[in-house]
Formats: structure tokens, C-alpha cells, sequence
């Protein structure tokens, strides 16, 4: 039962590798149940293989499935980047068989040492997992820390029965123990293939989620994400919007193409990510409007101060150039609520005028000006 359902998460490994191969830490998931099947394979065929191979082949094989297991947490999680950490299999493989061969007389040492080095491994699996994980993951989590718990039970299970035995009558696989063992397995691999199969989802799901809230030119958020923010940030009452415009920026399109425009576009977004704060997100409302919504503010001094920066800071970088065509300056508006209205839509025309304003530089910020648009 155990080694149908190693072969089943294989192939469901193999599945989630292939629908979603970008994804960091499928291709350790997948080796990892490839050598839990051929560990417990080695386990089956000890009467054939004889027990001094079959053995060491299961607590190394078993091992490295395990140090596999959490080589993928690490990546899926992002704690380490592409091509870290490969040597970290082989060495625990070669620790483990090394510890299996050397003791292979004392069924009692070889057991202990190889279940204290799964615990190990185990408990950095599920910390790795746990740790900063967004509040709809945790009763994935919560469910995949009970199957692994029991597991690391059952191996203190066995180390206990294997310290208490006699010397000599603890054998592998003589004692009882083992079926405990190899039970609890089973769920653990149930677990975690289950388990892995919401996480793919939950990560793919989050995803597409994103791209519908960016910009796919610049990458920054789309008016899709601030409606958001600004529905969320709005009941409480006190938000900031600045708006930002590109004055000439059709000159660029009409004289040099739209690739240029494109990267006049892209150079805007990039330089307004680098200067936002905590709090403020940057957002392309379309063409060459640009926003900056701030959550929390509604102290019109402070806001006037920011858009003051904003526009030294961008404005400045415009002067010095970026080595293609840039607008010849941006124009800034900025509104806040509840001062300047409760919804998107009048912070959106309140900002808008004074940014109209600015551009015929009839002042800028939140002074009130004349509606200047034409």
C-alpha cells in the first residue's frame, strides 16, 4: 500500500511539475517521492536482495527523500535561490548509508542515529513551510504539521524502543515498531501530497491574480488594483492619491515610435516604484497617466510635502535624462480624503484638476485651482 501510493504521488508530482515547470521546488517534490517509492521498494525486497543491502538502501534512500522534501519547501518558499544548496542531498544520502554500513551489526545504532536525522530534517521541513505564511495557508500547513508531527512521534517511537531493547534483539525488520512507522509513513505521504496540490493551487491561484492587477507594460499596478485600494483603505476614511502626468509625451510617440514611448512609459513606473514609501503603491491609470495612492493619510501638509518631493525627484531625473526620449516635465495633482471627498471617483476629479492646474502652472498639490482642463 505504502509503494501504490509512493507511485501515486510520483505521478502526481510529475504532473504539477509539468503544468507549472517555473515554479521553484517541483522538481525536488518529484525526486523526493521517486526515491520514497524505491526506499520502501528496497524494504519489500530485502528477502531477495538479502537484508545487509536492503537495509542501508532504505534509511539512505528514505533520508534523502525527506532532505528532498525539504530542499523543495526552501525553494517553493523562496528562502533559497535556483541552483543553492545541490549538494545538500547527496551529503545527507552519504551521511545516512555511511551510518547504515558502519553499524550494520547494531540494527538498534543504525535505526537511532538514522531516525535522529529525519526528526531533524523533518522539523526543518515544516519551519520552513510555517514560517511567514499568509493567513489562507495555514490549515494547509496546520494539516501537513499533524502528519509530520506523528511521523517525527513515531521515529522517538522507535529510537525509545531501540535504546530500551536489549542488545541484540532489536532487529530490522523483526520489530514491531517498524510497521508504526511505515503506518505513519503512509499518512505523511497522503499529507504531503495533498498538501502539495493546494500549495500549487494557492500559489498558480495568486499568481493570475497578480497579473490582473499589473500593468503589463511597466509592471506596476493597474486601475483594477486601485479601485481595490482604494475600497479597502476608503472605509477607514483617510487615503492620499497623487496623480502624475506626462506633458510632450505624444511628441515622443509621433517623432521616434511608440518603442520609445514604451520606454519612456517603463522608465516613469521604474523611477516612481524607487520612490515610494511604505504605504504607497505605484499605479498606471492608462496612456501616460500615472497615480501614487497612499494609505492612510489625510493631513493635507503632509501630502502637499510629498508631492513636492515627487516632483523635485522626478522632474530632476527628467533634466539629467535617461539616454532616449523622456517628457518634458510631469505634472502633479494630489487629493485627499475625507478633505477632498469619501470615494475614488472625487478624489480621482479633485486631483485631476489640480493637476490640470499644475500643468499650466497655475499651482499644483492640494491649493485649489481653476479647472483647466480645455
Amino acid at each position: 500500500m505504502i509503494i501504490m501510493t509512493c507511485v501515486i504521488a510520483s505521478m502526481v508530482s510529475i504532473v504539477l511539475w509539468r503544468l507549472n515547470r517555473p515554479m521553484a521546488g517541483l522538481v525536488s517534490w518529484m525526486l523526493a517521492a521517486f526515491a520514497g517509492t524505491a526506499a520502501f521498494l528496497a524494504w519489500v525486497a530485502m528477502p531477495w536482495i538479502g537484508r545487509s543491502v536492503a537495509v542501508p538502501i532504505n534509511l539512505a534512500v528514505s533520508t534523502g527523500s525527506l532532505v528532498l522534501v525539504l530542499d523543495g519547501a526552501l525553494r517553493f518558499r523562496g528562502l533559497i535561490t535556483p541552483g543553492r544548496l545541490r549538494w545538500m542531498t547527496p551529503a545527507v544520502m552519504l551521511v545516512a548509508a555511511v551510518q547504515a554500513i558502519v553499524n550494520l551489526d547494531q540494527d538498534w545504532l543504525r535505526i537511532v542515529l538514522n531516525d535522529v536525522l529525519n526528526g531533524i530534517v523533518l522539523i526543518a521541513m515544516i519551519t520552513a513551510l510555517i514560517r511567514r505564511a499568509r493567513r489562507d495557508e495555514r490549515v494547509i500547513h496546520l494539516m501537513m504539521a499533524v502528519a509530520t508531527t506523528l511521523l517525527i512521534a513515531a521515529y522517538l517511537l522507535r529510537i525509545d524502543t531501540a535504546l530500551t531493547a536489549p542488545r541484540g534483539t532489536f532487529r530490522a525488520p523483526g520489530d514491531p515498531v517498524h510497521a508504526y512507522v511505515f503506518s505513519v509513513s503512509l499518512v505523511f505521504i497522503l499529507s504531503w501530497t495533498f498538501g502539495m496540490l493546494l500549495m500549487v493551487n494557492l500559489k498558480v491561484h495568486r499568481a493570475l491574480a497578480d497579473l490582473a492587477d499589473r500593468d503589463p507594460l511597466t509592471g506596476i499596478g493597474n486601475r483594477r488594483l486601485l479601485d481595490r485600494l482604494a475600497t479597502r483603505s476608503l472605509a477607514h476614511g483617510r487615503a492620499g492619491l497623487v496623480l502624475i502626468d506626462l506633458d510632450g509625451f505624444k511628441h515622443i510617440n509621433d517623432s521616434f515610435g511608440h518603442d520609445q514611448g514604451d520606454r519612456a512609459l517603463i522608465w516613469i513606473a521604474g523611477t516612481l516604484r524607487g520612490l515610494i514609501r511604505p504605504g504607497e503603491t505605484p499605479i498606471r491609470l492608462g496612456g501616460d497617466e500615472f497615480a501614487l495612492f497612499i494609505d492612510g493619510t489625510g493631513d493635507s501638509s503632509d501630502l502637499d510635502g510629498r508631492v513636492a518631493e515627487l516632483d523635485a525627484d522626478i522632474n530632476g531625473r527628467i533634466t539629467i535624462g535617461a539616454g532616449f526620449p523622456l517628457p518634458a516635465r510631469v505634472s502633479i495633482g494630489a487629493a485627499a480624503a475625507p478633505a477632498d471627498g469619501s470615494t475614488l471617483d472625487a478624489l480621482i476629479m479633485a486631483a485631476d484638476r489640480r493637476m490640470y492646474a499644475d500643468k499650466h502652472g497655475s499651482g499644483r498639490g492640494l491649493k485649489p485651482g481653476p479647472d483647466a482642463r480645455p
